[in-house]
């Protein structure tokens, strides 16, 4: 399970180019641009969550992003410019480690 996380994150952060993407870059892509990377790491994080934890904890990956997306994306946003070296995934799954008890190593 562990292992399907790390391979999600190396995929997830990974852009076109060989360097990991950073919070730094992210924070500078538009606004359009930035709302299609959520939904896309949200709705496979739940995906994920639903296949190693199930029903509850998918759900509470869902929830926690699509039921208050512009709190999410201004909290998100904050989040990045506090670490702006490291990968916007490593901060999603962070936060859901913590609010959501999902993606732990168990």
């Amino acid at each position: 399970m562990f292992k399907a996380i790390v391979c999600f994150v190396a995929m997830a952060s990974l852009p076109v180019i060989s360097e990991p993407l950073k919070n730094s870059e992210f924070i500078k892509y538009s606004d359009a641009e930035k709302s299609w990377w959520y939904a896309g790491s949200y709705t496979s994080l739940a995906h994920l969550a639903s296949t190693q934890y199930g029903q509850e904890q998918s759900d509470c990956v869902w929830r926690w992003y699509f039921d208050h997306r512009e709190q999410r994306q201004a909290q998100l946003l904050e989040s990045f410019k506090n670490y702006p070296d490291y990968s916007p995934t490593t901060v999603v799954i962070a936060l859901l480690r913590r609010d959501c008890h999902v993606f732990t190593k168990e």
